[in-house]
């Protein structure tokens, strides 16, 4: 058995959540472990997944994370989170046959800080830190698994495909003309792969870099993460900015299209921004960092014309950046996350500022 591809989001039990990500870290069970992830919109609004396990021999595990020892509702959490996760899977044809679906879903709940074996729900699986590994052993296996499906089911569960289809579907007259070869490259990029999705899902305190070659999907990678925020805490204040204005319009329908696949729900814009880099007054589309800094701050604001008249020409930019800077005495948190598309594009003064933006957690991505 390999061993198991661990994807850590974030989620509100980073006690629990370690506990299991060590539990997996050190075994080879093979599948991919998600730390919150997915997220899955219903009428009852958003269900973040405390953790869930995809295993090509068990199928999806859904795990129900208890920090303390408290295991009131155990029974209600575990089914809830698998009629969601099984509703989700049920879109995908590929996983259903005459209305069955293909992919086992179990559940557990997983205590860690429950001394010894802990009193389930009848009917329920329970694991504590000394349980976890027969609890897992003792699991039904996934009898209809095969390799396609179990590849069927790790996009579902990513669910980014969506986002990268194209409106219009392709009507194939041939299976060898060029629209069915277009038709196959495009299903073939539909799905991120594993190094990316874990680019989407893991997020960390400090300054996060995102790499990769021209064409390989940094922008749409940067999108889909500040959506998988937003969806996830949805009281951050996210920014997001980049260097070519073109990119604007494509972070908004990107991040619109994976928040409706996701969860259902339109992004709260007031709480996830796009922003430009240098901005101007007059609010709404218009808006910047640079702005946002110095009114934040009381500082003199410099539009381009100022900005080169002061600093010359091609160092407009940076001379505002390093002057804000220089300037601030004690910075204000203006956000809890900050994501910065084409970096390498930008003056270092300019993710100084955005560092100085942030709250003490300094998430910039």
């Amino acid at each position: 058995m390999a061993a198991t591809l661990i994807v850590k989001g974030t989620n509100d039990k980073p006690a629990a959540s370690q506990a299991l990500v060590d539990f997996f870290a050190v075994r080879e069970l093979g599948g991919c472990l998600f730390v919150g992830f997915p997220i899955i919109g219903s009428a009852d609004g958003r269900k973040p997944i405390d953790a869930l396990w995809l295993s090509q021999q068990h199928g999806a595990i859904v795990f129900d994370l208890v920090e303390g020892a408290a295991l009131q509702g155990m029974g209600s959490r575990q089914d809830d989170a698998a009629n969601k996760l099984e509703s989700r899977l049920r879109a995908h044809s590929e996983l259903v046959e005459r209305r069955l679906l293909v992919v086992l879903v179990t559940t557990v709940t997983y205590a860690p800080a429950l001394d010894g074996e802990g009193a389930a729900e009848a009917g329920y699986a329970l694991a504590t830190s000394a349980t976890l590994a027969g609890v897992l052993e003792g699991l039904p296996t996934w009898a209809m698994a095969t390799p396609d499906r179990y590849r069927a089911a790790l996009s579902a569960i990513q669910n980014i495909s969506t986002i990268r289809k194209p409106r219009a579907h392709r009507l194939i007259s041939r299976p060898d003309s060029r629209g069915a070869r277009l038709k196959r490259l495009e299903e073939s990029i539909a799905t991120l792969d594993n190094i990316q999705g874990r680019a989407v899902v893991e997020t960390v305190d400090g300054v996060q870099r995102i790499r990769g070659l021209a064409g390989s999907g940094k922008t749409i990678v940067l999108a889909l993460k500040a959506a998988y925020l937003h969806a996830q805490h949805p009281d951050w204040k996210i920014g997001v900015t980049f260097y070519t204005r073109s990119l604007k319009n494509q972070f908004r329908r990107h991040i619109t299209n994976f928040m409706l696949a996701s969860t259902g729900d339109e992004p709260d814009w007031d709480q996830l921004k796009i922003l430009n880099a240098w901005g101007a007054p007059g609010g709404g589309e218009r808006t910047g960092v640079y702005y946002e800094f110095t009114s934040a701050h009381g500082m003199e604001y410099f539009d381009y014309r100022a900005a080169k008249n002061k600093f010359g020409q091609d160092k407009e930019f940076e001379g505002v950046c390093e002057l804000a800077i220089a300037q601030v005495k004690e910075a204000r948190a203006l956000y809890d996350v900050l994501l910065v598309d084409e970096a390498q594009d930008f003056p270092p003064s300019f993710l100084r500022i955005c560092l100085q933006s942030l709250d003490s957690h300094q998430r910039l991505v």
